[in-house]
């Protein structure tokens, strides 16, 4: 009993620590940088992840025996192909040093995955769920806070705000949007967990200023993401459920929106003479940059170009250091071996997820019928609630969001879609890893954490501000 107890404060800390790294490296993050001797806080972020994954690596393999996520054979397949793949990419790459780091990163990454597993394991995964949403909407509450005094002080001095002036603690509101495609589909889970039904207001009042950020940012990658994931998940939820889902959330954004016209578009009319927010018709680039992909790709078609190639690709259309589109950038960079794999594990995956919610209230001899099934296709999972309603609501929007934002490559955006997947898993078993494998694990994660930490000053980084793995992401 004792160990018990042990066991969860030690993941009641750990999870702590996970949430405080996303406050330390916006809302105070103007503090910590200097503190810190960095000259921007998108490198706080980087730095604030990594040491996590190093510190709570090292206080998990002080246990004799910890709950390891079971991962399905084909999603332990795949990640492996694409490691060895990967690996082999940047050995022949023109950077294989940077190369290798990217892959190093993925590792860390990788073991974050691991991290939440256990907490979810220890502490059970409707606790985890509450955590996650009481983060979600204080800092959602922090955010909107200090969205609106900005606003406020912008209207005393007539300072015309422009899409990333409202939102503070982020070298580009887009590193924000992309939490907002998480954050926000979090806040629904107060209309299904008992324990936090009263809390369904605020979390909705939350949900509408996020929305009414996403508005004001131009974020309309953001805007569909929520949008089609909301359609999606509302299509293959059975008749019952539909109403109690939709309807909150289109109460929600018409709040928003409301709120937008009002503080946006109206009032703003009268202090700077002109609205502040314009409506963008182009692509920002990104079709150029796609259409670049596709043409040099052939090149080095079966091995892609290496792990973060894009950051030193010549000629590209643009400077910026990721395509801003997941798949695409993993067609360049490990080739089409590994674009098919992931492009075939994530529809194959979303289909899976999206299957279990036809489930959702079916009627016992529908669960036996599944259960029959599940026999033959390990795919179908008949462990379910309604808090997987949130959790595909989220993985769809995030997944859109990624085919048009650099999601998979910013340190925080990174980390809450690591935890978010291994949210979606549910299978744990109890192990005792011998102790030469924990010294070997432990070596491996510091040397990776403190090799990527050593490279934000490498002389071969541009100081071209283009995020990739830092701030300074271009590789000259």
């Amino acid at each position: 009993m004792f160990k018990l107890i042990l066991s969860h404060a030690f993941s009641r800390i750990i999870l702590f620590l996970f949430f405080a790294i996303f406050f330390m490296g916006s809302l105070l993050s103007g503090y910590l940088s200097g503190f810190a001797g960095l000259g921007n806080s998108y490198d706080l972020k980087r730095i604030l992840v990594i040491v996590f994954v190093v510190v709570a690596m090292v206080l998990l393999s002080c246990r004799k025996s910890v709950p390891i996520t079971i991962l399905s054979p084909y999603t332990c397949w795949v990640v492996c192909v694409i490691f060895i793949l990967g690996f082999i990419s940047a050995l022949n790459s023109k950077h294989p040093f940077w190369s290798l780091l990217e892959l190093a990163n993925f590792l860390l990454l990788f073991c974050l995955f691991y991290i939440v597993g256990v907490l979810i394991a220890d502490i059970g995964k409707t606790v985890v769920l509450q955590y996650f949403f009481w983060f979600a909407l204080f800092f959602s509450v922090c955010i909107s806070v200090k969205f609106f005094l900005l606003l406020l002080f912008h209207a005393f001095d007539a300072n015309r705000p422009d899409v990333h002036s409202l939102v503070a603690g982020f070298m580009n509101v887009r590193f924000f949007n992309q939490l907002q495609v998480i954050m926000m589909p979090l806040l629904c889970l107060s209309f299904y967990i008992e324990q936090l039904n009263k809390y369904k207001q605020a979390a909705m009042l939350a949900f509408s200023v996020l929305w009414l950020i996403l508005l004001q940012s131009e974020a309309r990658g953001a805007l569909l993401a929520m949008v089609v994931a909301a359609f999606v998940v509302y299509s293959f939820l059975p008749v019952d459920l539909r109403k109690a889902f939709i309807r909150p959330i289109m109460k929600a954004v018409a709040l928003g929106t409301l709120l937008w016209l009002v503080l946006i578009i109206i009032i703003p009319l009268f202090i700077f003479d002109s609205q502040i927010w314009q409506l963008r018709t182009n692509s920002s680039g990104r079709i150029d940059m796609w259409i670049y992909i596709l043409q040099t790709i052939p090149e080095c078609v079966w091995l892609g170009y290496g792990p973060m190639s894009f950051a030193w690709a010549e000629a590209r259309p643009l400077p910026n250091a990721h395509p801003h589109n997941a798949l695409l950038q993993f067609l360049y960079e490990f080739g089409v071996f590994s674009f098919i794999l992931l492009a075939s594990w994530s529809v194959m995956k979303l289909r899976t997820i999206l299957k279990r919610l036809t489930l959702l209230g079916a009627k016992p001899n529908e669960y036996l019928a599944v259960k029959l099934q599940s026999s033959i296709d390990t795919n179908i999972d008949t462990n379910m609630d309604v808090t997987d309603i949130v959790l595909v609501f989220a993985i769809c929007a995030v997944w859109i969001y990624a085919m048009f934002d650099g999601v998979i490559v910013m340190p925080l955006s990174q980390a809450l879609l690591v935890a978010l997947l291994a949210l979606n898993c549910r299978q744990y078993q109890l192990r005792v890893i011998a102790l030469p494998w924990k010294v070997g694990l432990v070596a491996i994660v510091i040397i990776c954490g403190a090799l990527l930490i050593a490279s934000l000053s490498d002389a071969g980084l541009n100081q071209q501000l283009y995020p990739r793995l830092w701030l300074t992401g271009i590789i000259n």
